[in-house]
């Protein structure tokens, strides 16, 4: 039987615990959660990892600790392993990035109400010679199997439709692997350190002006050169009285990995501009894990969202930062914070704000709309898919003297004598005016029996809202 000295302990403790608000307790448990080792570190927004093995899809938001903000069944690639070549049926694995999102896509029945486009083949895919086009993450009006697509993530349309809150373009990663390694948030996940230090010194001696050491960061080969090289050297002379004033660290700064890959995106300082203010942009380094070693291999500034006619980024995360001089440069930070959320907020209101939208919207908007179906025209015929491929056209086609049903039926008769095909657009150039459009390309086909390289240009109309194509020439 306790004591009353220690029965007065005991009550006193509970008491205590019974007083702490929610948030005390909600933040001591979710310290518990494990998270994949991919993120390394992340500032602000989201990040999405996909597990190929067990077929889920999740993303995950850091405030104070790591939290899992959403999970889902998902479906990858009927083959295992990661993409190598066009048409072998395997999702990559990788580090990417969202750029664009298509409202139902056609077929509705394959690919769902919505579709986010991922930036593959990205960099290191490039450089190792992985190709395809055209890998997804949409949604399907089917029964969810797993292993059941042709390389994209297919999710149920209504776990989907909950994405579309978390995706922003060219900023949330979107990390693909075979398996997640789960390790405990106090844990140092793999590279991590190095990593950092890389960040550091890349910053440090970008602005000490010390090119030589920066040199010896990046892959031999990979280095800054021609213009890329003249444009660092302006900018180290616009920061080098800048550099002497105020802190010019690197803020908002994620890592993630995958593999021997990895991402660091960061904001970056660039300029003070004539009017007192500064000017910055939102950056990412690419690194390769190679003998043991990460190098650089690739910077660049974030690339501006795409934007669609269904979904719009208001403001470029690559855009200007202007702050009043005198402002800390830690304070940037919160400036493109703010920048960040309105971005987002003003997705919500997109439909509402269409019909004021202006002509070089539309045209923008097109654009984008006419690309996606010359790829889906493309992929379409190439996979034999000729449901797919049929749908690309409107029900008025006509092409050397045949309407649409002669027209498919004569391109059955070419499959049927011809294998490997294989088709690549090069140099799209599309020409938007109101509900008519044309979209010229040069056109690589190559099959068993025939091999060419030649010019086409694909006449469009839009019909109920989708552009089709009422024409081919060659």
């Amino acid at each position: 039987m306790l004591s009353k000295k220690y029965l007065g302990l005991y009550l006193f403790l509970f008491s205590f615990l019974f007083l702490l608000p929610l948030d005390a307790f909600s933040v001591t448990f979710s310290r518990l959660e494990k998270i994949p080792d991919s993120i390394i570190s992340l500032s602000s927004g989201y990040a999405l990892v996909v597990d190929k093995q067990y077929q889920k899809i999740y993303a995950f938001k850091r405030n104070a600790v790591f939290s899992k903000v959403f999970e889902a069944p998902c479906s990858t690639g009927k083959n295992h392993g990661s993409k190598q070549v066009e048409g072998d049926l395997k999702t990559p694995n990788g580090v990417y990035f969202a750029t664009r999102m298509v409202r139902n896509p056609v077929p509705p029945e394959t690919y769902g109400a919505l579709a986010f486009t991922l930036d593959y083949p990205a960099l290191p895919d490039k450089r190792a010679g992985r190709n395809g086009t055209n890998i997804w993450i949409h949604g399907t009006a089917k029964p969810l199997s797993p292993f059941q697509s042709s390389g994209c993530v297919v999710l149920r349309n209504s776990d989907l439709q909950r994405l579309d809150n978390i995706i922003f373009f060219n900023k949330t990663p979107v990390i693909i692997q075979e398996s997640i390694n789960w390790i405990s948030q106090n844990s140092v996940p793999y590279a991590k350190y190095e990593l950092e230090r890389i960040m550091a010194l890349w910053n440090r001696y970008y602005l000490d002006m010390n090119m030589k050491s920066l040199d010896a960061l990046y892959l031999p080969g990979a280095e800054i050169k021609g213009k890329k090289r003249e444009e660092f050297f302006r900018r180290f002379k616009s920061l080098r009285t800048l550099n002497d004033h105020f802190s010019l660290q690197p803020r908002d700064v994620s890592i993630l990995r995958q593999e021997n890959t990895a991402v660091i995106l960061f904001d970056l300082v660039l300029a003070v501009n004539n009017d007192n203010s500064f000017q910055g942009s939102y950056n990412k380094l690419t690194l390769e894990r190679v003998n043991n070693r990460w190098y650089i291999v690739d910077e660049s500034a974030i690339a501006t969202p795409i934007a669609t006619a269904t979904k719009t980024a208001t403001a470029s995360t690559n855009a200007a930062v202007v702050l009043p001089r005198g402002t800390n440069v830690p304070k940037i930070q919160t400036t493109i914070d703010n920048n960040l959320k309105t971005a987002a907020n003003a997705k919500n209101s997109v439909n509402a704000a269409a019909n004021s939208k202006n002509d070089s919207d539309i045209k923008t908007n097109s654009n984008g709309d006419i690309t996606a179906l010359v790829n889906k025209w493309a992929a379409s015929w190439k996979s034999g898919d000729m449901k797919r491929f049929r749908n690309c056209y409107a029900a008025s086609f006509k092409a050397r003297g045949m309407n649409l049903n002669a027209w498919v039926d004569h391109k059955n008769n070419v499959r049927k004598n011809s294998k490997n095909i294989n088709v690549r657009i090069d140099n799209l150039r599309v020409t938007v005016d109101s509900t008519t459009a044309t979209a010229s390309f040069t056109q690589i086909y190559s099959s068993s029996i025939l091999k060419s390289k030649s010019s086409k240009k694909l006449e469009l109309k839009k019909i109920n809202g989708e552009w089709k194509i009422t024409r081919e020439i060659i």
